[in-house]
């Protein structure tokens, strides 16, 4: 749908509600347009295209709220609304509920995101990646992955009159190459970006290919701790508990390593980080969240100091506090989350920072990552696709994988950021923007098998 056909489609979903009881409501439809390619084995497997609608309504009776999620509604959404009105009726009272917007807010400005992209515009990007990937030696045997455009037409609507549209398209994409002497090693690498003109798609190949090379012929390393480079690819996953560790909803459920530390230094003062809602290339930019509140830029920890959390109305309510625009609402309920994460650069290059390492590792990808005690902060993972020995200052030679199990505030405690930055898909619909960061100590806990 356009977006004139999307707010008539979310006024007459809210006049339904109105007219099947519910005292307020509040529509939130997006049309979606997806057009994707998948590779493998050097050439393009598989073309889609899919345009669909993704409609959340939330009704309320005093304090009954009732849910809708769904993609279609058409001619039955009184029928299906009904449905919605019933379970309402018969769902226990949510006293904790914060009410919907009654005012219209402010947004903030956000430069225009959207722009086309033709499905042969995304089949020459790819025809580049496999040329330049397999240009870079002779060991490459196969590259494969995938690259999305995504347009999103959003409409926000309650009956206090509140209206909110945003409008955005993004490109992100996966590169895996295999290279095969005496063995096989693998890279992998996740980015994004807002445009094609902004994809930096022949770079990644190039990068993803050298680190798939270089990893050739592994060798075991003992378990203990090693002075670390993070890639932007293990940055980012370990960003990710920083994120989790930051929403409010730690704090009123009591699992949040960061609860109780605002104010303090939590990172190396060299490390700041905001969530860079406005930034029309970041993949999760928005000018409002799922509640229908602005979501200006937050700097949540500058210079080490924990500055603030992710709030969305119902925790804000329950702190006594006003909430920031962070509310996401999917397929696990509502989250308040920082999306989209850009950690602010160092004043060295990658080369420098890794000739001042004299014993240490550079880690390029970290998977199956999850908490061990998520309120000590303590979590563990398994390296992937690329890790790497320094010795005095340069690159020797490739390992073999490694489990690690550390303290996110141990990891980050001792840390500096490096020169350039990109961005990686994360979790969910976000990402990150950030550079490679050296820290002075990461445990790797049990050796891998390969």
């Amino acid at each position: 749908m356009e977006k004139n056909e999307l707010y008539e489609e979310a006024k007459r979903l809210l006049e339904i509600c109105r007219k099947l009881g519910a005292e307020h409501a509040q529509v939130m439809i997006s049309g979606l347009y997806n057009v994707g390619t998948r590779f493998g084995e050097n050439h393009i497997t598989q073309n889609v295209g899919r345009k669909r609608l993704n409609i959340q309504i939330r009704t309320q009776l005093g304090q009954k709220i009732g849910n809708y999620a769904g993609s279609k509604l058409g001619e039955n959404a009184e029928q299906e609304l009904q449905n919605t009105m019933t379970l309402t009726k018969l769902s226990a009272d949510d006293v904790e509920f914060p009410g919907f917007l009654q005012e219209q807010p402010r947004y903030p400005e956000m430069t225009d995101r959207y722009a086309e992209v033709e499905p042969e515009e995304l089949s020459a990007v790819i025809g580049q990646i496999v040329e330049t990937a397999r240009g870079v030696d002779s060991r490459l045997e196969t590259v494969a992955g995938n690259l999305n455009w995504m347009s999103n037409r959003t409409w926000l609507l309650n009956t206090h009159g509140l209206e909110a549209y945003n409008e955005s398209s993004t490109l992100s994409g996966v590169i895996n190459v295999a290279a095969r002497e005496n063995g096989e090693s693998r890279s992998t690498l996740n980015y994004g970006s807002g445009s094609l003109a902004t994809l930096p798609a022949e770079q990644k190949a190039r990068e993803v290919a050298e680190t798939a090379v270089r990893g050739l012929h592994p060798k075991e390393i003992d378990a203990g701790k090693y002075e670390t480079i993070l890639m932007p690819g293990a940055a980012t996953a370990l960003m990710n508990f920083v994120a989790f560790g930051s929403s409010s909803q730690g704090l009123v459920n009591h699992s949040s390593f960061l609860k109780d530390k605002l104010g303090e230094q939590i990172m190396d003062p060299r490390i700041s980080i905001k969530d860079d809602t406005l930034n029309p290339d970041h993949l999760a930019a928005r000018r409002f969240d799922s509640d229908g509140v602005p979501t200006p830029e937050i700097t949540y920890i500058d210079n080490g100091v924990l500055k603030d959390y992710a709030y969305n109305l119902r925790n804000a309510k329950k702190l006594g506090v006003d909430s920031n625009g962070r509310n996401f609402t999917g397929f696990q309920g509502e989250m308040p989350m920082f999306f989209s994460p850009h950690v602010t650069t160092g004043s060295k290059d990658l080369d420098t920072i890794i000739s001042e390492v004299d014993d240490g590792v550079v880690i390029t990808n970290l998977f199956y990552n999850n908490f061990v005690n998520a309120p000590e902060g303590l979590c563990t993972g398994l390296t992937r696709d690329g890790l790497f020995r320094i010795e005095k200052g340069e690159i020797t030679h490739s390992l073999k994988n490694m489990r690690w199990t550390d303290s996110i505030l141990s990891i980050f405690g001792s840390a500096e950021p490096a020169r350039d930055a990109t961005q990686v898909k994360g979790f969910f619909f976000g990402s990150a923007i950030t550079p490679p960061i050296r820290t002075d100590s990461f445990n790797f806990s049990s050796k891998g098998k390969h």
